[in-house]
């Protein structure tokens, strides 16, 4: 399970754009002390992590601090590999990361052997502990800076300014005030400020995962998605798109991040589409869809899922559940969108020495170390284990099946192996860093009362309505989502939005998989389309063209939400009968926006036929029974008169 922020997707895109992504690096010198610190304190990670998924995690606060600090001090070891320490300003920045990683080890070793002392209720801060929160507070906002870029950090020093100089706000949105002291100790000397509830997702469920995705991957199971794909689809019409949606959804449901998972699948499928004369801008657009919607798709779904089953007190298994119904509607709208685009413009499948024989795929010691630990992770989740336990089961059974497969190559296997426990330490980083940085948000948009007041104004101007309601949600989030990772744009518009669309009378869970899925799918969407940026960079397209069609592709993640809204039967809530109706009316409403988005079914359309397709899947949104009658009515009707008038014109003589 990858993470990319927005410092990693830019030098990703700068890297394409000047045609050296692909170039082998040039042989550097390296620091023997610092490959050994970097790798020593991975090694540590690594194993607190195990240790804690395999035999119980700690209190939160030995737990949360040793996660995050531990992390920190890598990203900064990160950061003193990358200077080029000849120039003076780069020598002035290794002083800064070395004085950092101090207080990263000094801070969390602190806390954790005054963790009783603190924990006392009648506990308050010296001079020293004061100094040190306050370092503390900017080593967390420089590492999330460093990782994601400067949008959090801004918004967390915002907050602690209208923290502290509330009472001087008139009106509304001013407070009583919170004393300085009490804020630090708030936010570092208690487990609601940066070692809060989210981190401790972090800590435990999803660092958890982090080391599962890593290893599976570090020992082929990339690959054997993108082969499985091209078995499956690879000779249908628009067969190397439908390959790069299949392969991109594997990969993305365990990988949980659009930017790793177009970087990753894209550098094979994006060439393979032009090459097979895909439009450029199509060919990025179609991996950009697929990747996104990676993190709706169970049985990982990223970073996100699990800090909504933890706001919500709900076990992941209840959130992986009730996005089942909504990821495969995604797909299937994505699928018959791709189908139409192929088939308007004559796109083929896969030449056939490009084709990978199914059963060459399906060959136990290239498959049973990829699938048969998924199927373990589904089972145990099933069965009601927690989510470290499962994904600790299932990482067992691919280090166990990876050697067994191949006992002769073992000490090749430990050794890759080895690079995937590794690794996963880097892939925590810019998640435990962002998440830590939030929880200063969180935490202050709780103890203000800004969110009871945000969630008031949407009400407000959206004047108890639902539907204008969650017009406003949505503009908001997609806000939040233009400038920031998923994760963050999700935990801030689940503080403040989703309690505002559960105050209309939005069931929670609904709230919350609303205002999610459009902090995915924000980074498709003008002007700041992080995920199209990416794939539109390695594919050499116009961005603007490119987040044009993966809209287009996409468009049932912007409307189905909506059905959240009016109905939440689509996230299995409800009598079995309105789910199921809710489902087919779904699924109509995808093949109706879909065909009116690509400008095909059965034939090329007219404006006005994409027109009213674009109404009846609109008039979908409405569970209601005379809405959907009268949708799927309309459609049937369409696509007969389509079908029709295409039959009179293939008939008709020259």
């Amino acid at each position: 399970m990858a993470y990319f922020g927005d410092k990693e997707d830019q030098e990703l895109m700068n890297a394409i754009k000047n045609g050296e992504a692909d170039k082998p690096a040039e042989p550097a010198k390296q620091n023997g002390l610092l490959e050994t610190l970097i790798l020593a304190i991975s090694v540590v990670l690594v194993a607190f992590q195990l240790y804690t998924a395999f035999f119980g995690s700690f209190q939160s606060l030995i737990q949360r601090p040793v996660h995050v600090c531990l992390g920190v001090a890598l990203i900064f070891l990160y950061q003193i590999k990358k200077n080029d320490v000849k120039t003076i300003s780069k020598k002035l920045d290794v002083a800064v990361c070395l004085a950092a990683i101090a207080v990263a080890i000094i801070g969390g070793a602190y806390i954790v052997m005054n963790m009783k002392a603190i924990m006392h209720p009648n506990f308050s801060i010296s001079a020293f502990e004061g100094v040190l929160a306050v370092l503390m507070l900017l080593l967390i906002m420089e590492s999330a800076r460093r990782s994601i870029g400067a949008a959090i950090p801004v918004m967390a020093i915002i907050a602690i300014a209208y923290a502290v100089f509330g009472k001087m706000i008139p009106g509304t949105w001013g407070h009583n005030g919170i004393a300085f002291n009490n804020l630090i100790t708030t936010l570092v000397y208690s487990d609601r400020g940066i070692w809060g509830s989210i981190t401790g997702t972090s800590a435990t469920i999803i660092a958890t995962f982090v080391i599962f995705g890593s290893v599976l991957f570090s020992t082929g199971g990339g690959q054997t998605f993108i082969d499985v794909a091209n078995a499956l689809t690879g000779r249908s019409t628009g067969g190397a798109a439908k390959l790069a949606t299949i392969a991109s959804g594997l990969f993305g449901s365990v990988s949980g991040s659009a930017g790793a998972n177009v970087a990753t699948t894209g550098a094979f499928t994006i060439p393979m589409m032009k090459r097979l004369g895909y439009k450029t801008e199509f060919a990025a657009a179609v991996e950009c869809s697929a990747s996104s919607g990676g993190q709706i798709m169970p049985p990982v779904m990223g970073a996100g899922a699990f800090i909504m089953a933890d706001l919500l007190g709900a076990p992941y298994l209840t959130i992986a559940a009730a996005a089942i119904l909504p990821a495969i509607m995604y797909y299937f709208g994505v699928f018959f969108a791709i189908d139409c685009a192929a088939r308007r413009y004559h796109y083929s499948g896969l030449n056939e020495e490009d084709m990978i024989p199914l059963k060459e795929v399906l060959y136990y010691k290239k498959s049973l170390p990829v699938f048969l630990p998924l199927l373990l992770l589904i089972f145990f989740f099933m069965h009601g284990y927690t989510a470290v336990t499962c994904a600790s089961y299932s990482l067992i059974a691919v280090v166990v099946l990876f050697i067994a497969v191949e006992p002769k190559e073992y000490k090749q296997r430990l050794h890759m192996l080895f690079d995937g426990f590794v690794s996963s330490a880097k892939s925590m980083l810019t998640t435990l860093s962002l998440i830590a940085c939030a929880q200063i948000l969180v935490c202050l948009i709780s103890v203000t009362g800004i969110g009871v007041k945000f969630s008031g104004l949407i009400m407000e101007l959206g004047g108890n309505n639902m539907f204008l309601a969650g017009i406003m949600a949505m503009i908001a989030t997609m806000i939040l989502g233009m400038g920031m990772p998923t994760v963050a744009a999700y935990v801030l518009a689940a503080s403040v939005i989703a309690p505002a669309l559960v105050r209309v009378g939005v069931v929670p869970i609904a709230a919350h998989f609303f205002v999610f899925y459009y902090a995915i799918f924000a980074g498709l969407t003008p002007p700041v389309c992080g995920t199209v940026f990416i794939g539109s960079a390695m594919a050499g397209s116009n961005w603007l063209k490119t987040a044009r069609y993966a809209m287009s592709i996409s468009i049932g993640a912007f409307v189905v939400p909506f059905m959240f809204l009016f109905s939440p039967a689509l996230l299995l809530v409800g009598a079995k009968a309105e789910i199921i109706r809710c489902s087919i009316t779904c699924l109509a409403g995808m093949i109706a926006l879909a065909s009116a988005g690509m400008g095909f079914l059965v034939r090329e359309l007219k404006v006005w036929e994409r027109t009213v397709l674009a109404a009846i899947g609109l008039l979908l949104i409405d569970p209601t029974i005379a809405t959907d009658i009268l949708g799927v009515g309309g459609l049937a009707v369409m696509a007969i008169f389509v079908w029709l008038t295409n039959r009179k014109r293939t008939l008709s003589p020259g």
